[in-house]
């Protein structure tokens, strides 16, 4: 029954689905065919209506196997449960005994037994509200963050008392 509706789907649609199996867009697709990418849309969209599929992606599978090609290895990978250690925080250890474990008290892989890492405050500075340096604003504490709101109204304040200020200064020049 796919090989019937394989056989259904025009040379385009084909292209399209060969491109989409690759892990382009329809963006990237559309200038390698020569058309805009609403066409290329509107071809996938076609090809999966014929195939009797809801996915794009399912669409290029299917013709994949149906052509008899390998299936590709998927583009977006999963995430690893446990993330790689950064190592732009971590610095040589003075320590030359051979512990495994680390500051934390948590054991470490092999590779990374020579290093402990180095405190934030020292290469980061104080913690801002900001995105910056790689922080998030979410790591800040309640007190952090209540300093950081009263910073900025008195900042506020005192902006909008100077400019009242500058204002009144110039009224009275004028008038003068």
């Amino acid at each position: 029954m796919d090989a019937n509706r394989v056989a259904r789907l025009t040379e385009q649609q084909r292209a399209c689905l060969r491109f989409v199996a690759s892990g382009m867009t329809s963006k990237e697709i559309a200038p390698l065919l020569g058309i805009e990418p609403g066409s290329v849309d509107q071809h996938l969209k076609a090809a999966m209506r014929v195939l009797g599929v809801g996915d794009r992606r399912n669409a290029a599978r299917l013709l994949a196997r149906h052509e008899g090609e390998p299936p590709q290895k998927l583009v977006y990978q999963p995430r690893p449960v446990v993330p790689p250690a950064d190592p732009s925080i971590l610095a040589l250890s003075t320590d030359t005994s051979q512990q495994r474990q680390g500051v934390s008290g948590r054991f470490l892989h092999e590779a990374q037994a020579p290093f402990e890492p180095i405190s934030s405050a020292v290469v980061r500075g104080p913690a801002l509200p900001l995105p910056v340096w790689g922080t998030k604003p979410h790591h800040l504490n309640w007190v952090k963050r209540l300093a950081w709101i009263a910073a900025g109204a008195i900042g506020t304040a005192l902006a909008f008392g100077g400019l009242v200020s500058a204002i009144e200064t110039l009224v009275r020049l004028r008038a003068g």
